[in-house]
């Protein structure tokens, strides 16, 4: 139980700390890092993995990190302007 609360600690800090500083402030690798999230929620969903015997928060949380990740794209990667 211990090892559990400390994963969720370190990967919540983790999240918040890319989230506030390199990611506000456009940095593309802070975009791909933060992929982790939706491929950590859609892997235990698919592996039937725990946390909880009920599936609905992996689902939430899976479709949640996505939409956060898409919804920015076009800060990270805008688009190129031509010039004439």
């Amino acid at each position: 139980m211990r090892a559990d609360g400390a994963a969720a600690i370190g990967m919540g800090l983790f999240g918040v700390l890319i989230t506030l500083v390199p990611s506000r402030c456009g940095e593309r690798w802070a975009w791909y890092a933060q992929w982790y999230y939706p491929a950590f929620w859609i892997a235990h969903l698919a592996g039937g993995l725990p946390p909880g015997k009920d599936h609905v928060h992996q689902v939430v949380f899976s479709v949640l990190s996505l939409v956060g990740l898409l919804l920015p794209v076009r800060v990270f990667f805008p688009r190129a302007t031509t010039t004439a």
